[in-house]
């Protein structure tokens, strides 16, 4: 009752100081000056501060004191507008948080303010004290008011652009106590409306962060500060690519000649700006083939022992990794500390401490304090960090030899079985080195497709015949591989240790050579394209072909497949066409064994040894590790178990076992059978016992050639027909129809199908393969003039 009083008397004295705008048309004034410079605002649900506590009151059912502070009118149009708004209509209590926010009141009100910005102040508070801020509001209806419009926009304006302390940045306050300098403004004349017209304007993420709760900000603030660290790195990072490669080796040798003859004005001011930026890194060429080589030869060694040459005492090391090497370094840097234990003085190298607590001390670091042990572990890394800073200057990319090529004597006594699990577990095989490299070979082949003319000049008749012989081993995609090795694993340098962190590559889908049509006339057009054979390929190809040509290839970029590469492909489909039935002969390019397939899945299961872990046996108790590939036969000949014999849980896991390996060595099989890897046909052609039975069915006389489709048919003359094995659905049809009606229809492949679906759908099949065993020969039986051949004994 009080407050309804007190607001029907602040309209009393509006209305006699002249100022009749109603809050609606005050904020219409105010919209119209601030968008009248821009296009017309879209239509919003703006909410005043009446409707605000209508709100509030309402949904705490105070009826009668909505009866008296408003009309009948005004209850039914607020009722609407909040039971349309719902959940959007803004709370009372956000509305003054906001308020608090962008203008300072008095001390207690900023209390309260800093209260409610914790989460700690109830509705109930941030009523009281807009009831507290009414004051203000009579204060403004006791001065004369010439111009409403103007007051109320200004009013609005000073909520936000009003200094918070009073005296900081004005000259003539320089005098005054400093105590009354730094107190907070007082509140000045302003409307309830002028509130909301402040509230409504504040933009959304600074609503978003005030309804947060502190540790929210404080986590938003680290946040922020990551993001803007990572900024500056990207910042300091430049872009080095193949061709300010070759710019920075003649620009090192002042060979301002050639720079002239292979790159253009332009280019050539572009990469001497960014040869004389500092944060610029120019590797040479030397080491970014270094690097990639070493990359390229570890693809195909597993665990091998790498032999660097320091470059300081030209020792050679062999190395499992950077641990032995960093050991090295420290014999060179002389790097030392005081032993751990008390009493001893000694001062000895970081990574013979651990043999000296051994030896002298007669106990071994799992044997240390807590304390001992922690101040040791803080001392090797610290050496191993400020020793791997120096590692550039000891043991660079190009400092890597080979992969030592004897392999461990010890293990050839070891039992490669395992006695608790029975896995064979066997050592690789060491692999020979690749042979060396000379910088002078990139060169040549870049500068023979940029300008041939130079290379006599630049080399020699002589050189030039031994660059020549090793050309072919090099094009224009070589360097660039290179570079992209190098700058996705970058050694430390002094003061940056920091660096070694990998750069999150791009998620764009990339086009693989499988993406590709692979031609004849475009392995040709890549060759000569490679070259420069601008004169021939003009003679060969119309325009027309040569821009789609160079769209491909430009496409592709260093996925666009070499002409070995190309050749093999095309070889092996056109091969294909002669031998229908034939067993292909692949080489392994790991093992280099030759392998024998009738398709994909020999391939995929020689992978199998390669790659891929060790699953678990399905039977309870066994345990055994093995590879996939081996599950079904040790199923068989251990525990004498068909595939058909399991039970509903063993056969779904068997399933989801088999098709992960299948999925993960389907993605390694250009590493290991590339096309170029494959050799020839086998001379021996695959028996085929479908040859041998009669295509024409007896029951019909139709001619059926294909053996699935003989199956087929033979299901159609005796009705054989199984329910879909998703529940409620009636559709029924043979078990190969199935397959394609529960991935057409249900969208499910075998692979996705349910314990239940997947067990039953097995049941399907061998109760269709024992009917076709049975009644196959009685509709297509064997031919009476048997051909000589493997299957004449057996009939």
């Amino acid at each position: 009752m009080e407050y309804a009083n007190e607001l029907q008397g602040i309209k009393k004295e509006e209305e006699a100081s002249g100022d009749t705008m109603t809050p609606v048309e005050r904020r219409d004034v105010l919209d119209d000056d601030s968008n009248s410079s821009s296009q017309p605002p879209q239509k919003k649900n703006r909410v005043t501060p009446d409707q605000a506590i209508f709100n509030y009151l309402y949904q705490q059912k105070q009826n009668d004191l909505l009866q008296l502070m408003f009309d009948e009118e005004t209850r039914v149009e607020y009722t609407n507008k909040v039971e349309q708004m719902g959940a959007a209509m803004p709370q009372i209590q956000r509305m003054y948080a906001y308020y608090c926010r962008n203008k300072p009141v008095k001390k207690e009100v900023v209390e309260e303010s800093s209260d409610l910005r914790r989460g700690t102040v109830k509705i109930e508070t941030a009523v009281e004290t807009i009831r507290a801020l009414e004051h203000a509001v009579r204060d403004s209806q006791q001065q004369q008011v010439t111009n409403p419009r103007r007051s109320a926009r200004l009013r609005a304006r000073s909520l936000v652009k009003k200094p918070d302390v009073v005296g900081v940045e004005d000259e003539k306050s320089s005098n005054e106590d400093p105590k009354q300098q730094s107190t907070p403004r007082e509140d000045g004349p302003i409307h309830l409306n002028d509130c909301a017209v402040l509230i409504l304007n504040v933009p959304a993420r600074t609503i978003t962060r005030a309804n947060k709760s502190k540790e929210a900000q404080e986590a938003n603030d680290r946040a922020d500060v990551r993001r803007k660290k990572e900024r500056v790195k990207d910042s300091r990072k430049v872009q080095f690519s193949s061709d300010q490669a070759i710019f920075y080796y003649f620009h090192e040798r002042k060979r301002s000649d050639v720079l002239d003859a292979i790159f253009d004005g332009e280019t050539r001011q572009e990469y001497v700006n960014k040869v004389k930026e500092v944060r610029c890194e120019r590797p040479s060429i030397m080491r970014m083939y270094a690097h990639w080589r070493r990359i390229e030869l570890k693809k195909t060694i597993k665990n091998g022992m790498e032999i660097w040459k320091c470059q300081v005492c030209k020792e050679e090391k062999k190395a499992n990794g950077a641990l032995k090497l960093l050991t090295h370094i420290g014999t060179h840097e002389g790097i030392s500390y005081a032993c751990i234990v008390e009493g001893c003085g000694s001062f000895l190298k970081p990574y013979s401490f651990r043999a000296h607590l051994r030896k002298i001390h007669g106990f071994r670091a799992d044997q240390l304090e807590q304390q001992q042990y922690h101040k040791l572990r803080v001392m090797e890394k610290s050496f191993y960090i400020e020793a791997r800073t120096k590692m550039n200057n000891y043991f660079p990319p190009e400092a890597f030899l080979r992969f030592d090529r004897n392999v461990s004597k010890k293990a050839q006594f070891e039992d490669p079985n395992c006695r608790e699990c029975g896995l064979v577990v066997k050592m690789d095989a060491s692999t020979p080195s690749a042979p060396p490299f000379d910088a002078h070979g990139l060169i040549y082949n870049f500068v023979k497709r940029r300008n041939p003319r130079l290379l006599l000049e630049m080399f020699g008749k002589e050189r030039c015949r031994e660059l020549e012989q090793r050309d072919h081993l090099y094009d224009k995609n070589t360097l660039k591989s290179m570079v992209e090795a190098y700058k996705k694993s970058k050694r430390p340098t002094e003061g940056d240790e920091h660096s070694m962190q990998k750069q999150a590559e791009a998620k764009g889908k990339r086009t693989s050579p499988s993406d590709l049509k692979i031609t004849p006339q475009l392995a040709t057009f890549y060759y000569l394209y490679e070259r420069k054979r601008r004169v021939v390929l003009e003679a060969i190809f119309d325009e027309e072909t040569r821009k789609e040509f160079t769209s491909k290839v430009e496409k592709m970029g260093i996925d666009m497949p070499s002409i070995l590469r190309t050749y093999a492909y095309w070889r092996r489909i056109e091969l294909k066409k002669t031998v229908k039935r034939g067993i292909e002969i692949w080489r392994c390019q790991l093992c280099e064994k030759e392998i024998k397939a009738t398709g994909v899945q020999d391939l995929i299961n020689h992978i199998g040894t390669h790659e891929g872990g060790s699953c678990s046996c399905l039977v309870a108790g066994c345990g055994k590790l093995m590879k996939p590939k081996y599950l079904r036969n040790h199923l068989m000949n251990i525990h004498a178990l068909h595939a058909d014999h399991l039970d509903k849980e063993q056969y779904h896991k068997l399933r989801r076992t088999l098709e992960s390996f299948y999925k993960k060595a389907k993605t390694q099989r250009n590493k290991y059978f590339p096309p170029e890897a494959f050799l020839r046909f086998d001379d021996k052609k695959m028996s085929n016992k479908n040859l041998l039975e009669d295509p024409k069915c007896r029951e019909c006389g139709q001619m059926v050639h294909a053996e699935t489709t003989r199956r087929l048919h033979v299901a159609q003359h005796l009705n054989l027909l199984y329910k879909c094995v998703v529940d409620g659905c009636e559709f029924r049809a043979d078990p190969i129809r199935l397959v394609d009606h529960l991935s057409k229809n249900h969208l499910k492949k075998v692979a996705q199908l349910t314990a239940e679906e997947l067990f039953e759908l097995k049941r399907i099949r061998v109760v269709f393969k024992k009917v076709m065993d049975n009644e196959l020969h009685k509709f297509f039986p064997y031919k009476e003039d048997i051909p000589a051949g493997p299957f004449r004994d057996l009939l």
